[in-house]
Parts: C-alpha cells; structure tokens; sequence
C-alpha cells in the first residue's frame, strides 16, 4: 500500500514510521524540510511541496493530513484540485467536529454544481434529523 502523509509531527511522522515497519509505502511532505529528510533517511519517499507529493503517488491516491487544525483548511484548498476522483483524503488533524461538517456540507453542495455553499447550509439548517421519543405502536 501507498500513502501520501502531509505532517510530520510528532503524530505524523510516528504514523510514517509504522507504516514504513510495515513494509507500506510512504510519500511525505511537510513544511520542515528537515522532517522530510529524516524520514527520507527512514525509507519514505520526500517530496519537496504538495504539487510533488501528488505527482509521486501511483493513482488512486490515498492522502493523510496530519497537520494542525489551523492549517487544515488552507491544506487542503492547495490539495483538491490536483486530486482526481477515486482518490482519497483523510483528515487526521485535531480539527473541531463542526469543521468536519462544514467542510462535509460544502462538499455534497459543490459537488453538485450547487455554488451558492451559504444559501444551501443555511435552507439545510431547518430541517431536523433525528428519531422519536415516542415507539410507535
């Protein structure tokens, strides 16, 4: 298996380590170009920006994002338009839930064509999910 990782923290750059014992592939990438080295030296495959990352990986991709929930958002707005569909993202950061939803949201709205991501989230906001109290008879 092949896995692109972009963070390597110290959550990040563990993850790389046991996916390298084993015996996975892993393409790396982290604004530090000294933990890109020190994993490159552990058998990972560098790469030099995000662009490279994508490029080296064999498609489908399967992309790990490790990085700080403040950097999500600006990660993977670099990250979508080089991905191609089947490809997967996964989001491993510390981010807060309702950023996951948001980010859930805008996806299922553009994915449809539906631009305006604002006025959809908001008509989506008066419905109500959930189940009864009640069992019914």
């Amino acid at each position: 298996m092949q896995v692109g990782m972009i963070g390597l923290g110290r959550m990040g750059a563990n993850m790389v380590h046991r996916l390298l014992a084993g015996n996975h592939q892993c393409v790396v990438f982290d604004r530090s170009a000294k933990a890109v080295q020190e994993l490159a030296r552990a058998r990972a495959v560098g790469a030099s920006s995000i662009a490279d990352l994508v490029k080296k990986l064999e498609t489908p991709r399967a992309v790990w994002l490790m990085v700080p929930a403040a950097a999500v958002d600006a990660t993977i707005d670099d990250l979508a338009p080089l991905l191609s569909p089947g490809d997967i993202l996964i989001d491993g950061g510390n981010s807060y839930y309702v950023d996951d939803i948001r980010r859930a949201l805008y996806g299922r709205f553009s994915s449809r064509g539906e631009a305006d991501f604002a006025d959809k989230l908001l008509s989506a906001m008066r419905f109500e999910f959930g189940g009864h109290l009640e069992k019914s008879s």
